[in-house]
């Protein structure tokens, strides 16, 4: 009996991928764009007016903004 080669097939090397993100939020009072992270650890505000956009959950972040788009 002769032994399969070592060679002969190559396994796929998985690298993890984040799941965390950078999102860009519009302001629900004011409309002023900011870039905020997706698994927040500390409360984000508006730069112009204050309003609260992120609120931490411990995990991934509670946005109270409108999300504009998921940067890569």
């Amino acid at each position: 009996m002769s032994m399969p080669q070592a060679g002969g097939r190559r396994r796929k090397i998985l690298i993890p991928q984040p799941r965390s993100r950078f999102i860009l939020v519009t302001c629900p009072n004011c409309g002023h764009r900011q870039v905020v992270f997706s698994h927040s650890t500390f409360p984000a505000r508006c730069l112009s007016c204050g309003e609260l956009l992120v609120k931490p959950t411990g995990g991934k972040a509670q946005i109270l903004g409108k999300i504009e788009r998921i940067l890569a």
